[in-house]
């Protein structure tokens, strides 16, 4: 007896979720009140931007190729950035004297500079292809492009208009 009842309950439970689509109905919008949301793709930067300024498509395509060119030039800046700030780091750790740590510093700051020229010479080119009406919209789309390209792999760009890519 005890064994029936103990095999029509392992019947009963696994035939539940098998009637709501063996998922328990989660992200499907089947299972009234018990749904879990279903995950929404976040934007890239460049589909930010291209949203902030209300681009067309050909502009959010000369968009897309303006942050790649962007990020192909700061690359190797990238990297030079990363060596400056661990000899820094190693200037502060080994507790050397104030030369070296200002000449570390300064290496930081001097990439730091490049790297702030390349989003800039990138912002102008946005800027000089935006339509009047859109360059009421250019201040806060070049704030989503602050630090963009100092990012590594122009990562929250997402490599280009609408893919998920880059590092993020």
């Amino acid at each position: 007896m005890l064994l029936r009842v103990l095999a029509i309950g392992l019947l009963a439970v696994s035939i539940g979720p098998a009637q709501r689509g063996g998922g328990g109905g989660r992200g499907r919008g089947d299972d009234m009140g018990a749904t879990m949301p279903t995950r929404v793709p976040r934007q890239t930067k460049a589909d930010q931007i291209a949203d902030k300024l209300k681009l067309n498509k050909e502009q959010k395509e000369e968009l897309a190729q303006i942050l790649s060119a962007g990020t192909e030039e700061a690359a190797p800046l990238r990297g030079q950035l990363g060596n400056a700030r661990v000899q820094l780091a190693q200037a502060l750790i080994e507790a050397k004297g104030e030369p070296d740590i200002k000449k570390a510093q300064d290496s930081v700051t001097d990439v730091s500079a490049q790297l702030t020229a390349v989003e800039a010479k990138a912002f102008a080119k946005v800027y000089a292809m935006l339509k009047p009406n859109q360059q009421s919209r250019a201040p806060q789309a070049f704030e989503l492009m602050a630090g963009m390209f100092s990012q590594g792999g122009g990562r929250g760009m997402g490599g280009g208009m609408g893919r998920r890519g880059g590092g993020q």
